[in-house]
């Protein structure tokens, strides 16, 4: 084995023993505790009531380890058997989502703790998968440095290493994207329908597969219909004149059978998870579900579909679809720079892009921005033109490069867009495209220009010349690169509270952006745990969680709290509810009208993983 693969190796081993270690003591966070039931009533019971809002691919992955022990289903939970109706006075979706997931954690005997180690094991290994083909797809465009450079970042990335040991969906989607356009590549290369040697036929089959499964973890990645058909065109238009009609007929074709397929798997799958969801309740439900929707028609749509025999699978897939919609563009309530409102704000996933990533990458980035920069500049000097058959040549022999462009731009421009601006894991699905281009630049940067190879040099004095240009280049990237490492190590376990120096470290996070930037209630375990150390008997919670404080805390009293008025003894409080609670529950409201202001002349005793602030007022 080549000693450039070991190396990745060790990498990704590195990456998966960071992952698991520091994800043993998470309880559930709060999406998890949704998630992760609902997966296990899909695969145990094939109904797919819970939690249509997300598809199923990732929750039944994170539930079959579960097999390997007893679990109790709680049939009777009101999650579960709770009905949903066009009366008001019924519960609407979400909650039963939470009651039954609540009830099969919780309240039904089984050892919620033991759940969560055992689901995030699958979530870990997609978070493998992922790293294995950046490094193999960079490997393959760009040389072994540029595929090392690229795994680094990842596997050192700590959104990725935070999010990766977590039963959501983030990391998966990262993986739809980057994994499906790496078989979009290789369909492209050789799109012939007809098995051959070279695997062109096969290409098409695995690309159409692979985008069903992507589609099936999440559903932002239904932006690859539209991304992936746009980087077919341009594929198209780059071919020779004589060619372009032939190519129109092969790739536009290949490509409509491509979606058949992924079309295909999207109804095998969801056939399966409705075949025990009675078709009366599934149309009750959509109905229901949709009733709000700002467009009837769609709804009317969804709700005819899923009232179908044969079509209902695909309804299923289509209502999460419109929730999602629904969901994006009304907003969530969060706290950002300073004010606590429900409106997005255009600055919000750049601003935590830059407070999130590794000062070390951002550094990295700017100075491969520059190197792309510099060569396009360069080729325009030499007479290059921005449209013509040079450009054609140097689109088409550059074509990977141009595909991850368009990816990272229209999904930075769409969540720019967004109201739904609750963490910078809403932008992982970039994030292994920009760390792929950077590890080109990098790497090219270090090996010298195209025309700066061995083989031009002639004498000891040249030859170590350009070798020791090269080293001293990579020392400089090695230094940065461990530079990220300590910083990131450093917080471990951690990691979903990394924020880099920009911020002022973990510890300063929570006065720019809270929620699933830094504290989605996933500290409860450890916070029982400094209770039962300092012997506390009596505190006061107020806590972002999706976990009972009852179910972890058992040596202590909890009492009641009151947000606005200043309270003696132990109180410990989620950074999520310290900077977003406003007195009166007023929405919006700016800084000084959060209703733990009084708090602010307090310094907490301790920080639990950064998310828990724990006082102790006399």
């Amino acid at each position: 084995m080549k000693k450039i693969n070991l190396l990745a190796a060790a990498f990704l081993t590195i990456f998966g023993l960071l992952a698991f270690t520091s994800m043993w003591n998470d309880n559930a966070n709060y999406d998890e505790r949704i998630h992760l039931p609902a997966g296990y009533s899909y695969i145990t019971q094939q109904d797919m009531r819970l939690n249509p809002e997300h598809p199923p691919l990732v929750k039944d992955l994170a539930a079959l380890p579960l097999f390997f022990i007893k679990i109790n289903f709680p049939y009777k939970s009101w999650g579960w058997n709770t009905p949903l109706s066009v009366d008001s006075s019924r519960t609407p979706a979400w909650q039963t989502d939470v009651g039954f997931g609540n009830d099969l954690l919780y309240f039904s005997g089984n050892d919620a703790q033991n759940m969560m180690r055992l689901a995030r094991i699958p979530m870990i290994l997609i978070g493998l998968l992922l790293g294995f083909y950046i490094f193999k797809f960079s490997k393959e465009l760009w040389g072994d440095w540029a595929g090392l450079i690229a795994l680094a970042l990842y596997s050192f990335s700590p959104t990725f290493l935070a999010h990766t040991r977590l039963v959501t969906t983030d990391v998966a989607a990262a993986a739809a994207f980057f994994i499906s356009f790496y078989y979009l590549y290789k369909w492209l290369k050789l799109p012939t329908l007809r098995p051959s040697k070279n695997g062109g036929g096969r290409n098409l089959w695995i690309f159409g597969i692979v985008l069903g499964l992507s589609l099936l973890t999440k559903f932002s990645t239904i932006l690859l219909i539209p991304i992936f058909g746009f980087i077919v065109l341009v594929w198209i238009l780059l071919q020779e004149s004589g060619e372009k009609l032939r190519a129109l007929k092969k790739y536009l074709g290949g490509f409509v059978l491509v979606l058949m397929i992924a079309f295909l798997v999207i109804g095998a799958v969801y056939a399966f998870h409705v075949r025990n969801y009675p078709a009366q309740k599934q149309a009750i439900d959509t109905d229901f579900i949709l009733s709000t929707f700002g467009f009837k028609p769609l709804a009317d749509l969804s709700v005819w579909i899923s009232s179908q025999p044969i079509l209902r699978a695909w309804g299923q897939y289509f209502l999460g679809f419109l929730m999602v919609l629904q969901r994006s563009g009304g907003g969530n309530t969060t706290y950002y720079l300073g004010s606590i409102s429900a409106d997005g704000s255009h600055s919000y996933f750049p601003t935590v892009y830059m407070l999130k990533e590794p000062l070390t990458y951002i550094l990295l980035e700017f100075f491969a921005l520059f190197l792309a920069l510099k060569k396009f500049i360069a080729y325009k000097k030499s007479g290059g033109a921005l449209f013509g058959r040079d450009f054609s040549n140097l689109l088409k022999n550059n074509f990977a490069e141009f595909g991850m462009l368009a990816v990272i731009f229209v999904y930075w421009a769409l969540s720019i867009k967004s109201n739904l601006n609750i963490g910078v894991r809403h932008i992982l699905p970039s994030l292994p495209f920009i760390y792929a281009l950077t590890a080109r630049q990098i790497s090219f940067w270090i090996k010298g220009s195209i025309t700066e190879r061995i083989a031009d040099y002639r004498g000891f004095w040249q030859l170590f010349s350009l070798h020791w240009r090269r080293i001293k280049k990579g020392f400089v990237v090695a230094v940065l690169l461990i530079w990220a490492v300590i910083s990131v190590v450093s917080v471990w376990p951690s990691f979903l509270a990394y924020f880099n120096e920009i911020a002022g470290g973990p510890d300063g996070g929570y006065k720019f952006v809270v929620d699933s930037n830094l504290d989605w209630g996933q500290d409860i375990l450890r916070l029982s745990r400094f209770i039962e150390k300092n012997n506390i008997k009596e505190i006061k919670m107020d806590y972002f969680s999706g976990a009972p404080a009852e179910y972890y805390i058992k040596t202590a009293k909890i009492d009641s709290y009151n947000r606005e008025i200043p309270q003696k003894g132990w109180l410990a409080v989620s950074a999520t509810i310290y900077m977003g609670a406003c007195k009166g529950d007023k929405i919006p409201c700016s800084y000084n009208e959060r209703a733990y202001t009084w708090l602010d002349a307090y310094k907490p005793v301790a920080k639990i993983g950064y998310s828990i602030f724990v006082y102790k007022i006399d």
